[in-house]
């Protein structure tokens, strides 16, 4: 990457995560008369300070917040086109950020990851779980640089591309001796004497429901939430309350102890799709991404 993108944005850019001289230098192995100096010659060449100096350290300007989601897209991009030509020699380095949805991080995500390590031995990534609009997020702010999760229903800002996946249907799990286990199905009705464990902020679960539920999801408005699956399947195995997830976590919640609870009403599907720049779907990374997660998904209904 660093003869694809300037050493002195590669500085600046490592201030600004760090608001701080010390550790940026330290992060980036200089000493901080090099890194004052490279920011210094930055400076000059845009004609504008990009950093003030304060007793919290250091703030960015309007300029350095401009040149911040430049030098990172730059960053990003780089990154990628140095996988896909060192792949042409078989001596890849670098990094990846990925999102990955809660049940697939804890379903099927563990053996694509195993596959994207052999293709690519010498990658670091690090994997960041999560709902989907939190993943989204930090997709658009370029915080992560790949997304595998449900499409959320607002549409990806124009730069960005959502390819599809798999379909996964939703349904309800519950403790093994939940009461309502001893019926054939259990209504909407019957279901909302219960509570429901939810995710925290989980926004595209409140707009399937009433999409496909219209005023009857508001039975289904969480007592519980959480942003921890193992917490939410403790809660589940402890009391009578229920949650609704994806079905591909049957299997993990099945060795927890809970079960699948049939409901007379249809729920909804979640549309799993990968995420990322426009420019970066081709690309050699993403690709094998794609293809381990259709080969997980076509595993998993095997």
């Amino acid at each position: 990457m660093r003869l694809l993108i300037s050493r002195h944005l590669e500085n600046f850019l490592a201030l600004y995560d760090a608001r701080n001289m010390h550790v940026a230098a330290e992060r980036k192995g200089v000493s901080q008369p090099a890194l004052t100096k490279s920011l210094k010659l930055l400076e000059s060449e845009l004609g504008m300070e990009l950093f003030l100096r304060t007793s919290r350290g250091l703030e960015p300007t309007d300029a350095g917040n401009i040149l911040y989601l430049h030098a990172r897209a730059i960053d990003q991009e780089a990154r990628f086109a140095g996988l896909d030509v060192q792949e042409l020699h078989q001596n890849l380095g670098g990094h990846i950020r990925i999102g990955v949805g809660q049940v697939l991080a804890v379903s099927t995500f563990p053996q694509v990851l195993v596959a994207f390590h052999m293709q690519f031995p010498k990658v670091q990534a690090t994997v960041e779980t999560g709902i989907s609009t939190q993943l989204v997020d930090a997709l658009v702010n370029e915080r992560l640089d790949v997304v595998v999760a449900a499409l959320p229903e607002v549409p990806l800002p124009e730069r960005f591309a959502a390819t599809p996946l798999f379909k996964s249907d939703m349904v309800v799990i519950c403790r093994q001796g939940h009461p309502l286990r001893s019926r054939k199905t259990t209504s909407l009705r019957e279901l909302s004497r219960y509570g429901r464990v939810g995710f925290v902020e989980d926004r595209e679960f409140e707009k399937k429901s009433r999409h496909m539920l219209g005023s009857r999801a508001e039975r289904l408005q969480p007592v519980l939430q959480t942003s921890s699956l193992s917490i939410m399947f403790g809660i589940l195995v402890a009391t009578d309350y229920y949650a609704i997830v994806s079905e591909m976590i049957l299997p993990r919640a099945r060795r927890e102890s809970l079960d699948q609870l049939p409901v007379e009403e249809g729920l909804w599907q979640l549309d799993i799709d990968i995420m990322c720049k426009s420019s970066l779907m081709a690309s050699q990374p993403i690709r094998t991404i794609r293809e381990a997660l259709l080969t997980s998904a076509r595993d998993h209904n095997a």
